[in-house]
C-alpha cells in the first residue's frame, strides 16, 4: 500500500469514527435534524404516508451536514449510522399499526411469545435489492425521468385511485431533494484545491447530476451515493452492493481500452469504495458477489473479478463480506484463490451454489433466465434479480419450541402458558407421543407466527413506504405500487427456522436416555433441565459429549433433523402472504444463535441456560465429533429446494488440514461436492484452538483475527468472551 492510501485511510477511520469529525461543517446535525423531524411529524400527519415520509426525506437531504475531501474519492453525510425516520416516522406509524392489529388477547399473546424467545414476527425492510442494472443505466435524473414517464400514463386513472398519484408524487420529492443533494456536493467539489481526488468528485459529481455513470468511478460513486442515501436516509437497508464483477466490467474494460484509467488508478478506486465500508464498523457486513453464468453457459468471473478479489486480499479487510456464486464452470484458480484467503484468515467469504439456486427457483415457478441470473443479498439468500422485494417477519425457535413440548405448552421460565396443551411428560409413553407433541406446538407457532405476519405485511408500505426503492423496479412504477406492497413482480415473505441441530440433539438424546435406554423417566429428565443441571454435571457431561449428535452423519439425529424442519416447510411453502407473493422457510439463525440463548432454558444435549444455540445447519458448537466431511454429508440430507433462498453450513477447520496444495485440493474437493449435489451456502473458520486462547488473554495482539458468523464477519475481539469459548470447543474437536 502506498503513503498515500494510509493518509486516506485515516481520514476515512476518522469520517466514521471519530464524533466530532462533522464540528463546523455547515449544515444541521443529526440531533437538530431529529427535532425538525418530530415538528415535521405533526405538521404533515393529514398527508398520506408516502407523500409524508418523502417530505422528511427531503429534510434530512437538503439540511444534513455534508463533507468533501482531497483525501477521500466519497463524500461523507453527517447522518450515516443514525437512521432518523427510524426513529420518528416509522416508530410512530408502527406504534398506530400495532394498535390496530394486535388487538386484546392477540397483543398479550404476541409479547409472551417475543418475550420469551420463542417466537419473533416483525417489521422487516432489511432484505432489499434495488435493480441495480437500472440504478446505473439510468443515474437518479434517469430514474426521476423514467417515474414522471410512468406517471403521465397513470394519471387516467388518478381520479378512481388517488394513491397512484401519491406514490409518484413521493418518488419525486425524494429525487428531486436527491438532485438537488447532488448540486449541493458538487458545489462543495468545486471549493476544494485543485488536486487529482477533489477534481475527479467534483467531475463525476456533476456528471451524476444530470445523468448516468459513464466510467468506473462514476459508477463505484452512484452505488455508493444510492447505498447511503438509501440506508441512513429512506432506511430501507441495501442487502448487497450487486455483482460488482458483472455491473462494473463494461465500464473497466472500455477505462482501460480509451486510456481514461490506468488498472493502478481502477484499484485504487475499489480499494477506496471497499474501505468506506470497512471503515464503518458495521455489525452485519455490506455484501456484494461475484461471478454466475452467462446466457452462453460460461462463467461470469472475469479479469475484474480476480483484481477486486486481490486488492481485498491485500488490504486485510474484513467488510464488505464477499459471496462467491459458484458452479462446475467456476474458474478452479479463482476458487483457489479465495480458498488461500481463508486459510490465511480472511474469513469474510461465503460460497453460494448455483445449482442449488436454479434447481429451487425453477421448482417454484421461475423462469430458467431469472434463476440463472439471481441475485444473492444479505448473508447469502438469493432473489430475481431486479424483481423481487422480499422480507423475513417470521423466525421460530426450535429448541424453546421442545421446551413447551415438555411442559405441556407453558414457557418454563416465565410460566405462562403461550403453547398448546399437548399432554404432560408422565403420560408420554414412548418417543414417538413426545415428538408428535413437538410437531404440534411447533407448527402451533408457526401458524400463529404466519397469522400475525399476515397482518403485518399488509402495512409495511403504511409504515415505511419506499419511494427511493420503488423507483428502481419498472414493475412497481407501471403498478404505482410501493414495492413494499405489492408492487415488485416477486413479494415473498420468508419463514425462519432456529436451533435445529439443538432441537434435534435434544430430542435424540432424549430418546437414548430415556425410551432407549431407561435410564431415567422423561418427568425426572425434565427436572433435571428445569434446574439448569445443577447438581447434575455428570450426566451434563455424558450428554455433551455423547457422540450420536447431528453433524457427524448419524442415521438418528440428522433423520430428526431434517423430518421436522421438512415438515415445516412442506406445510408453509407457497402459502399466499398478504403482499400477493408467498411464503418460504429457510434454516437461518442470523444472530439470534446468540442473542436469545439468555433466554432459553437448558436443553437436552447438555447445553445451560445462556449457551448458545445451533446455527444454520451446522452442528452444535463442540459437538462436530466426525469433522468436516461428516458435517457436510448431514448438511445434505435436508433437500434444499424445500429451503429457498436460506440452508447454509459453517465449517471449522484446523491449518493443519488446508497446509499447502494438498490442503486447497481438499478444501475445493469438499466445497465442490457440496455445490454439486444441491448444498445452498457453505462458509469456512480455519481455527487453530492455541491462536485463539491466545487471543483470549492478549487480545490487542490478535485485533485482526477474523470469525465467520452466521453470514457476517467479525472480529474476534468483537465477540462476547462466552461466544469464544464456544469457538474454542469446536476447535478442540479438530
Amino acid at each position: 500500500m502506498t503513503e498515500q492510501w494510509e493518509i486516506d485511510r485515516e481520514y476515512l477511520e476518522r469520517k466514521f469514527t471519530d464524533p466530532d469529525f462533522y464540528n463546523g461543517v455547515p449544515g444541521k446535525s443529526p440531533a437538530e435534524l431529529k427535532e425538525e423531524l418530530i415538528s415535521l411529524f405533526e405538521k404533515t400527519r393529514h398527508l398520506p404516508h408516502p407523500v409524508a415520509k418523502a417530505e422528511a426525506f427531503a429534510l434530512i437531504v437538503n439540511e444534513m451536514q455534508v463533507s468533501v475531501s482531497n483525501c477521500d474519492y466519497f463524500p461523507a453525510f453527517s447522518i450515516w449510522g443514525k437512521k432518523l425516520l427510524a426513529s420518528t416516522h416509522q416508530a410512530l406509524w408502527r406504534n398506530e399499526i400495532i394498535s390496530e392489529i394486535y388487538p386484546g388477547e392477540d397483543a398479550a399473546a404476541h409479547a409472551a411469545m417475543a418475550e420469551s424467545r420463542t417466537v419473533q414476527v416483525r417489521f422487516d425492510y432489511e432484505h432489499s435489492v434495488p435493480d441495480w442494472d437500472a440504478v446505473l443505466e439510468l443515474g437518479f435524473s434517469g430514474l426521476l425521468e423514467r417515474a414522471c414517464r410512468y406517471e403521465k400514463d397513470k394519471s387516467p386513472e388518478f381520479a378512481a385511485h388517488p394513491e397512484y398519484r401519491d406514490y409518484f408524487a413521493a418518488i419525486k420529492i425524494e429525487y428531486q431533494a436527491i438532485l438537488k443533494l447532488m448540486e449541493r456536493l458538487t458545489a462543495e467539489a468545486a471549493k476544494l484545491p485543485a488536486q487529482p481526488k477533489g477534481a475527479a468528485l467534483h467531475e463525476a459529481l456533476l456528471q451524476l447530476q444530470k445523468g448516468s455513470a459513464r466510467n468506473f468511478y462514476e459508477a463505484l460513486l452512484q452505488i455508493w451515493l444510492y447505498f447511503l442515501l438509501s440506508e441512513y436516509v429512506d432506511v430501507i437497508q441495501t442487502r448487497t452492493f450487486g455483482n460488482l464483477d458483472r455491473i462494473l466490467y463494461p465500464y473497466y474494460k472500455r477505462d482501460l481500452d480509451s486510456g481514461r484509467y490506468t488498472e493502478e488508478e481502477i484499484r485504487y478506486f475499489i480499494r477506496s469504495f471497499m474501505y468506506q465500508a470497512t471503515a464503518m464498523h458495521y455489525t452485519v457486513g455490506h455484501p456484494f458477489y461475484f461471478g454466475g453464468t452467462n446466457p452462453d453457459g460460461s462463467s461470469a468471473i472475469n479479469e475484474l473479478s480476480y483484481l477486486i478479489l486481490d486488492e481485498y486480499d491485500k488490504m486485510g479487510i474484513f467488510d464488505p463480506k464477499l459471496q462467491i456464486k459458484v458452479s462446475e464452470n467456476t474458474p478452479v484458480d479463482f476458487i483457489d484463490r479465495a480458498l488461500d484467503m481463508i486459510r490465511r484468515g480472511q474469513n469474510s467469504i461465503v460460497f453460494v451454489g448455483e445449482p442449488c439456486i436454479i434447481r429451487t427457483m425453477l421448482k417454484y415457478g421461475y423462469s430458467l433466465r431469472e434463476a440463472q441470473t439471481a441475485d444473492i443479498k444479505g448473508c447469502y439468500e438469493y432473489c430475481v434479480r431486479g424483481g423481487a422485494v422480499e422480507t423475513a417477519p417470521v423466525t421460530v425457535n426450535a429448541a424453546k419450541v421442545l421446551g413447551l413440548a415438555l411442559h405441556n405448552g407453558v414457557e418454563v421460565l416465565s410460566g405462562k402458558r403461550i403453547g398448546l396443551e399437548t399432554g404432560e411428560v408422565s403420560t408420554f409413553k414412548n418417543f414417538r407421543q413426545l415428538y408428535r407433541a413437538f410437531l404440534r406446538q411447533l407448527f402451533f407457532m408457526f401458524d400463529r407466527s404466519v397469522e400475525f405476519a399476515l397482518r403485518i405485511e399488509k402495512h409495511l408500505d403504511t409504515v415505511k413506504p419506499a419511494p427511493m426503492l420503488s423507483a428502481t423496479f419498472e414493475e412497481s412504477l407501471r403498478r404505482a405500487v410501493d414495492g413494499y406492497s405489492r408492487g415488485a413482480k416477486y413479494n415473498n415473505s420468508n419463514l425462519w427456522l432456529c436451533a435445529p441441530a439443538t432441537a434435534a440433539d435434544s430430542l435424540t438424546m432424549i430418546k437414548r436416555y430415556v425410551f432407549d435406554r431407561k435410564e431415567l423417566t422423561l418427568a425426572e429428565f425434565t427436572a433435571i433441565l428445569d434446574r439448569d443441571f445443577a447438581g447434575d454435571e455428570v450426566f451434563r457431561q455424558r450428554l455433551l459429549h455423547d457422540p450420536e449428535k447431528y453433524g457427524n452423519n448419524q442415521e438418528l439425529p440428522d433423520r430428526i433433523a431434517v423430518h421436522f424442519a421438512s415438515a415445516v416447510a412442506r406445510r408453509y411453502n407457497g402459502k399466499p402472504n398478504s403482499r400477493g407473493g408467498f411464503f418460504t422457510t429457510a434454516l437461518h439463525a442470523s444472530n439470534r444463535f446468540v442473542q436469545w440463548a439468555d433466554q432459553v432454558e437448558a436443553t437436552a444435549d447438555g447445553r445451560k441456560r445462556g449457551d448458545e444455540l445451533s446455527k444454520n445447519i451446522t452442528a452444535t458448537q463442540g459437538c462436530s465429533f466426525q469433522g468436516a466431511t461428516a458435517l457436510v454429508a448431514s448438511a445434505l440430507k435436508f433437500d434444499s429446494s424445500l429451503f429457498m433462498a436460506d440452508l447454509p453450513v459453517d465449517v471449522m477447520l484446523h491449518p493443519s488440514e488446508v497446509k499447502g496444495d494438498a490442503g486447497i485440493a481438499a478444501m475445493r474437493s469438499l466445497l465442490m461436492t457440496f455445490i454439486k449435489h444441491y448444498g445452498h451456502a457453505l462458509q469456512f473458520n480455519v481455527m487453530d484452538v492455541n491462536v485463539l486462547r491466545k487471543a483470549q488473554e492478549e487480545p490487542e495482539q490478535y485485533r485482526d483475527l477474523q470469525v465467520r458468523i452466521c453470514g457476517w464477519n467479525v472480529l474476534w475481539n468483537s465477540i462476547p468472551r462466552r461466544e469464544q469459548d464456544a469457538y474454542i470447543r469446536q476447535a478442540e474437536r479438530l
